[in-house]
């Protein structure tokens, strides 16, 4: 069998490449044997955070899928938000999936009581439909509302606090629903405060690629 070609698409542009590549940099240890390329959304430096940016991304995010599925054998929309995926679904002949569908997946095998880090005021609604037999305690850090206020030291302080939060509220386990936590490793940040385990969605959806193509 033919090595599968698979697409990572980021939904933020104007990063320098290593923080384009950084996602495919992750997923390349665990999918082994697999081609795997990037292209992001043209026209989005702040990602997606918002309905406003939210509504920008969606007619890119068919557009790109659309012209690039020839190419590919599977497809992954690096965001947590899982933003476009259900028309994807319907329109493109390959497999679909999100980061954040499969950050649920993952993060549910650790308990009923999941604590939840985003940069946007409300849960990404993928989390409430596919965890919605769970008990979901959801922070946004105070001051983190886009995806480079990460990279700050404020932001990883706050997220620091915003974690903390969540397991003196009695979470199992930490998922973190947006891929820009994936980008600065959020999980290793967090390590020397909690012992919970920490969901990085990137690497979720590498684990279910790796079960998709049995590599």
């Amino acid at each position: 069998m033919s090595a599968p070609r698979i697409g990572i698409m980021r939904v933020v542009s104007g990063l320098d490449e290593p923080l384009e590549l950084a996602h495919q940099q992750l997923l390349t240890p665990l999918l082994k044997g697999a081609k795997l390329a990037t292209r992001a959304l043209p026209n989005q430096p702040e990602g997606i955070h918002d309905a406003r940016t939210l509504a920008l991304a969606l007619p890119k995010i068919a557009e790109l899928g659309e012209k690039w599925q020839a190419q590919l054998d599977f497809l992954l929309v690096s965001c947590a938000a899982d933003p476009g995926i259900k028309a994807l679904r319907q329109s493109l002949k390959i497999p679909v999936l999100g980061a954040g569908e499969s950050c649920c997946k993952i993060a549910r095998q650790y308990g009923q009581v999941i604590g939840v880090l985003g940069i946007e005021a409300q849960l990404p609604e993928v989390f409430n439909e596919q965890l919605s037999d769970c008990t979901l305690i959801y922070r946004q850090p105070d001051g983190v509302n886009c995806t480079h206020d990460i990279r700050t030291q404020k932001g990883q302080n706050a997220i620091i606090e915003a974690a903390l939060a969540c397991e003196q509220a009695g979470a199992k386990v930490i998922a973190l629903a947006c891929t820009g936590m994936a980008t600065t490793d959020v999980a290793s940040l967090l390590a020397p405060y909690t012992s919970l385990p920490v969901i990085n969605p990137v690497l979720a959806a590498g684990e279910l690629i790796s079960q998709h193509f049995d590599l």
